[in-house]
């Protein structure tokens, strides 16, 4: 336990938490206005637009963000020379995402998003520049484990959505237009804060065209497993769309947005495990001792936290969101045992990660998207919602799978070690639960 940093590491762990928090209940309120403002279909419509600029970030972020934390923390570049590489390669992607967006709206818009209107996709597009740079950015303050600023930058952007969905609702606004502008400049101010935030480093700004290799070499492999994770989160929303309409979608959100929040612990834990273990590149017993023992805590954590929730699954859901989303319970109970699967083997993707091979992740991921993607057009048209939410656990479970077995080999670790709760993590949770 001794040289672990464990109480540095517990004050970030609960600080992201806590922000993780205070975020989620932003998020929920915003999805609670917009559930009973705009009902299943127009709720239905709106997660569907949003899949467009998430996408794109998604798919053309190249693991930049990644790349900033690991070489951030072994202390590889510095501050201005990555920021000459970042804003390079956003310049280079942006651009290349908003035309792949534009051509896609212009001929493929109705195939891909049925049901929703083209200039709501024309609105939606606009925000992708601004989440791919805030990503970029962003992920140099959790590179230096200056957690403060990083969760302030985290927590503004729900904050400013819901104070102005709260506006459209109040002013019975049932434009979708409206919606997504308030989507747009949610991130546009958080890009304004994230710059004045690094005005120091911006005045000796350098650029160095080696280190875009650096960058690349390494993020294009955080970046394909990164790609591969989001396909397995949506895919099924996706396919539920695709086979069922934005009406089944717009329930079925419920129910992943609901399970979501489990995840928090596992996120919070990430966030600040990443640069720590990159720090402990030269000292394998010490993070041989860190990785596991955090596995364990978010195994027991998030797996109380969702026996919680199954049990209060009924009487939360509809009070809150309504009849009309009462069909999410069932779904959402099936989805549980996945979220568990997933928070555990998160942990264990960054230690890899960290080791300098997160091609091991993407490879882990190709096999569970495919499993996935096979399940969901298997089992949808045949059970539904509850066929959707079935082959995603199912995909889930394998992901926690074979990152045990990765994570084994890297380690020496026993898989054991990483999943069953001993006595000892119960003085690490108090310690955490005490941690200013």
């Amino acid at each position: 336990m001794k040289g672990l940093g464990l109480h540095g590491l517990s004050r970030n762990i609960g600080a992201t938490f806590a922000r993780q928090v205070f975020a989620a209940l932003v998020n929920l309120i915003t999805v609670v206005l917009i559930a009973r403002a705009y009902g299943p279909s127009g709720n239905g419509v709106y997660a569907v637009a949003l899949l467009l600029p998430s996408t794109l970030s998604n798919f053309l972020n190249m693991g930049v963000g990644p790349a900033n934390v690991y070489h951030l923390g072994s202390n590889q570049v510095t501050v201005p020379e990555l920021l000459g590489v970042n804003l390079r390669i956003f310049i280079w992607l942006g651009s290349i995402g908003v035309a792949v967006g534009s051509v896609v709206l212009l001929g493929k818009a109705e195939d891909l998003f049925p049901g929703v209107p083209l200039s709501i996709l024309w609105f939606a597009l606009a925000i992708f520049p601004f989440t791919l740079l805030n990503s970029y950015l962003q992920s140099i303050f959790q590179g230096l484990q200056q957690f403060a600023i990083f969760n302030r930058i985290a927590v503004l952007q729900p904050v400013i959505l819901v104070s102005i969905v709260t506006v459209l609702a109040i002013l019975d606004n049932s434009q979708f237009e409206f919606l997504v502008c308030a989507q747009l400049l949610s991130h546009s101010i958080v890009l304004v804060f994230i710059l004045r935030k690094l005005t120091p480093y911006l005045n000796s700004f350098q650029y160095r065209g080696e280190l875009v290799s650096n960058t690349l070499t390494y993020g294009w492999k955080a970046h394909l497993s990164n790609i591969l994770t989001f396909v397995n989160y949506k895919v099924d929303v996706f396919l539920i769309n695709f086979f069922m309409g934005p009406g089944a979608v717009g329930v079925y959100v419920i129910a992943v947005a609901m399970g979501e929040k489990l995840w928090l612990m596992s996120q919070a834990v990430s966030t600040v495990v990443l640069p720590r273990l990159s720090q402990l590149s030269s000292n394998e017993s010490k993070r041989k001792a860190l990785t596991p023992m955090l596995a364990r805590f978010v195994m027991l954590v998030t797996s109380i936290a969702a026996l919680a929730l199954a049990v209060i699954a009924h009487w939360v859901i509809q009070p809150i969101f309504g009849i009309a989303y009462s069909s999410a319970v069932l779904p959402l109970l099936i989805l549980l045992p996945g979220i568990v699967a997933v928070a555990v083997s998160r942990v264990l993707a960054n230690d890899i990660a960290a080791r300098g091979h997160p091609e091991w992740n993407m490879y882990s991921s190709l096999v569970v998207v495919v499993v996935n993607l096979i399940g969901n057009i298997l089992l949808i048209p045949k059970y539904g919602l509850a066929g959707g939410a079935f082959a995603t656990t199912i995909a889930y479970s394998l992901n926690l799978i074979l990152r045990l077995i990765i994570y084994g080999r890297f380690s020496g670790n026993r898989w054991i070690d990483s999943v069953f709760v001993r006595v000892s993590d119960l003085k690490m949770i108090r310690m955490f639960v005490l941690a200013r």
